[in-house]
């Protein structure tokens, strides 16, 4: 199954967090259970928003495309 592109950012972001948190607390293992927490959390509020970004995007796109149909108004 292809991978779209919220999930490819959200793996990204989500590794550059965790490596920065691990070399802050120097724990090369695992982290601690409240840094994971607030990992998925990071998650969570990460996907919210490219869920918000693509709304935006398509209500734009759906915005633009029916503007294309309506003819302007002659005076």
């Amino acid at each position: 199954m292809a991978r779209t592109y919220r999930e490819i950012a959200i793996e990204e972001m989500l590794g550059t967090v965790e490596e920065a948190m691990s070399q802050v607390v120097d724990w090369w293992e695992d982290l601690p259970p409240p840094m994971k927490e607030a990992i998925e959390q990071f998650r969570i509020q990460l996907g919210a928003a490219i869920d918000s970004v693509e709304f935006v995007k398509g209500a734009a796109v759906h915005e633009s495309q029916s503007s294309a149909f309506t003819s302007p108004q002659r005076g």
